[in-house]
């Protein structure tokens, strides 16, 4: 798996093999584990194909080691969500849910390693040895927790804890694989909305059933006027500074009302960035995002970059970030601009995707580099 090598530091290398590993991740979903090439991997994470091998000793140890990862995360994203939710066995079995279906855990590269090792014959003995004991720990713990509920609801005779157990784990299970094959477009409000009822359905006395197909569920769209994308103006100053003000805090500032609406207020007054904002059919803002302008010297031509995007939660998943993005790119393209530029955090996957499936292509051949100043 790999042994600490001479003459790179341990800081750097353990970026490295974090770096392989999620090249590795992206490689399985795009050529599947049989095209699968350590040259092909170097290539995803911009590095050498002997670099590879300074990290990890062959393919089949980088390959392990991913799996062995993302298993390990899994494991403890469901520990955490048990840990949280108390001891109520419904609560506790609504996190296993919810957790089973983080975005994080469940963004459609991640779920193509899960399939790609069950599915080909050579990988099931590795996915057995690495995940068997933790696929058996986690249904022991659904099957524990079947079991109370039906318990509490006096139903031993009627119901069955394995039999429930097998359900609930079908359930996500099927809902995994119609992620791999949706990807991004997958709509997971519906999914929410699924197992929300399945669970009301299968236990009356421990969930409620949901209203109904709840609006929250719905994608929002321009062409049914359910979504609106405006250019901001200098009128649309509160609800932008709200919302930039909460997209701060979502990079850990504290919050700072003050500061945001001085900021965005100078940026639409002195015209230093183009602002698009998203609202509903009641005209409540949904989110927004900044592009500021650029140069390229090379091309010697107009660039933007795409500094800012933000949607609230609520309505996160159902077409407003994708809208606000090709606004963008359609003033950008009117401008003549060559391109435009964004970046994001390596692990947010679901940008990632968001991006990708818009046509952005990630930088392979460039470093970035930057000298933060007093």
């Amino acid at each position: 798996m790999g042994t600490k090598k001479p003459g790179i530091s341990s800081s750097i290398q353990t970026e490295r093999r974090r770096l392989l590993i999620d090249a590795t991740i992206s490689a399985i979903s795009e050529h599947g584990l049989p095209k699968l090439t350590l040259a092909k991997i170097a290539a995803i994470a911009g590095l050498s194909a002997g670099s590879v091998n300074f990290h990890f000793a062959s393919k089949e140890a980088l390959l392990l080691e991913t799996l062995t990862e993302l298993a390990r995360e899994f494991e403890q994203r469901i520990l955490n969500a048990l840990e949280s939710a108390g001891p109520s066995p419904a609560k506790r079995l609504l996190a296993m849910f919810e957790a089973s279906l983080d975005p994080n855990i469940t963004e459609p590269r991640k779920t193509a390693v899960w399939f790609a090792f069950t599915s080909e014959a050579r990988s099931r003995a590795d996915y057995q040895r690495i995940c068997g004991d933790q696929d058996q720990k986690i249904f022991a713990i659904t099957l524990q927790l079947c079991d109370e509920i039906i318990h509490q609801g006096d139903k031993q005779r009627q119901m069955n804890p394995r039999a429930m157990a097998n359900a609930v784990q079908g359930l996500i299970d099927e809902i995994w694989e119609a992620i791999l094959y949706a990807g991004e477009g997958y709509d997971r409000e519906d999914a929410r909305f699924m197992y929300l009822a399945f669970l009301a359905s299968v236990f009356p006395w421990a969930f409620d059933l949901p209203d109904s197909q709840v609006e929250s569920g719905q994608r929002l769209a321009t062409a049914d006027k359910s979504l609106q994308i405006i250019r901001a103006e200098r009128e649309h100053l509160e609800p932008l500074a709200a919302l930039f003000d909460l997209y701060r805090q979502f990079y850990r500032h504290k919050p700072d009302a003050a500061l945001a609406r001085k900021f965005i207020g100078d940026n639409l007054k002195k015209e230093r960035s183009v602002l698009f904002l998203a609202l509903d059919s009641a005209g409540k803002a949904l989110g927004f995002t900044q592009l500021y302008p650029g140069w390229c010297s090379v091309s010697a031509s107009p660039t933007w970059v795409l500094y800012d995007l933000y949607v609230e939660p609520p309505v996160r998943q159902r077409g407003v970030g994708r809208a606000l993005m090709q606004a963008a790119e359609k003033m950008a393209r009117k401008s003549r601009a060559s391109r435009i530029d964004l970046e994001t955090a390596i692990d947010n996957y679901t940008a990632q995707a968001l991006y990708e499936s818009l046509g952005y292509e990630r930088e392979r051949d460039f470093y970035k580099y930057s000298l933060e100043l007093d």
